[in-house]
């Protein structure tokens, strides 16, 4: 079996990285679909990895890398921080991050919902 190969950016070939498995189900339809759905996921789809992520990363990026006309590489300055919080949200803090992993899936739509009003609810229901 033929392994991809990735050249200046892995080791001049040096690393072999093995084939992606196919998606199946509502993210490859979202991926591939061309309905209102799949290209509301697809334009927001960085705002919808937000909703469902435990943590959040805090860099400074290096502006410099990223204005280049070469393949975009994220380039980390100085410290990498992961921004958690508590387990639980206090008085009336609405939830964040992992605190939604510990309610009833019901109520983390809701919350995800609140939080991202801006996303379509059935998008958000459907991931």
């Amino acid at each position: 079996m033929n392994l991809p190969k990735f050249g200046m950016y892995c080791l001049q070939e040096q690393i072999q990285l093995p084939p992606f498995q196919s998606l199946t189900g509502i993210l490859h339809n979202y991926l591939t679909g061309d309905d209102y759905p799949s290209r509301e996921f697809c334009n927001n789809i960085q705002q919808y990895n937000v909703a469902f992520a435990m943590t959040l990363v805090g860099v400074k990026i290096d502006n410099l890398v990223t204005r280049q006309s070469v393949p975009y590489c994220f380039k980390i300055q100085e410290e990498l921080h992961y921004l958690t919080s508590a387990l639980f949200s206090h008085g009336n803090q609405t939830p964040i991050y992992a605190q939604i992993y510990i309610l009833d899936t019901a109520e983390q739509l809701n919350v995800r919902r609140a939080n991202n009003n801006n996303l379509d609810p059935v998008v958000m229901d459907n991931l």
